[in-house]
């Protein structure tokens, strides 16, 4: 009689540890969505990002063919970026601010020259070469290594080094005006990818 009743027991036991395991809410399952980034809206960044740098080096290499033997490749590629690279946030590329900086960089460009062509054949020379340095107010990454490259590319400058939040630059003359200079180029660089001045600092 008592192994029956045990028997029984252990039955109930069972038949509840049975109930409680079908009472047991599913495991919820991770959804494994797409990235936003994936698809359509990545395309379209490709191919904004495309045109953009297409027309930068279009200005900067006068249109010439020839030059897009190199030119190609290398757009191409910095627009292919959008595929492995994260996208930064806080800002995006702007195609009313693209145009207008090509357009501004390009005349600055012609003015640095001439300028540079009078210093070079003037007799009086007047040339001071030196280092100053510039604080930056644009965000890490593409916004900052743009502004660094160009000031690169205009001429009487050359980007020497990054220490922290300031930029050494090496001037052919240390008297011009370099913070109206490159606070001007970064204002259309600030244009180009969408940032807006908050707190002394372009977001």
């Amino acid at each position: 009689m008592s192994a029956d009743m045990s028997t029984q027991k252990a039955q109930h036991k069972q038949s509840g540890g049975d109930r409680a395991l079908i009472a047991q809410p599913p495991a919820p399952v991770v959804s494994h969505a797409a990235s936003p980034r994936t698809g359509a809206a990545l395309m379209r960044r490709f191919v904004v990002k495309l045109l953009v740098l297409a027309v930068i080096w279009g200005m900067l290499s006068d249109w010439r063919l020839d030059a897009w033997v190199f030119g190609a490749p290398a757009v191409l590629l910095g627009a292919a970026l959008v595929f492995v690279l994260p996208q930064r946030p806080g800002w995006h590329l702007s195609p009313t601010g693209a145009a207008t900086f090509v357009a501004w960089f390009a005349v600055q460009s012609v003015r640095g020259a001439v300028d540079v062509s009078i210093r070079a054949f003037s007799p009086q020379m007047p040339l001071r070469p030196g280092f100053r340095r510039y604080p930056l107010t644009l965000p890490g990454g593409a916004p900052r290594v743009m502004f660094v490259n160009c000031i690169t590319l205009l001429p009487g400058t050359l980007s020497a080094e990054i220490e922290g939040d300031a930029l050494v630059v090496h001037m052919l003359d240390t008297r011009a005006d370099l913070e109206a200079d490159l606070g001007a180029l970064e204002a259309r660089i600030a244009a180009l990818f969408a940032l807006t001045l908050r707190n002394g600092d372009f977001r």
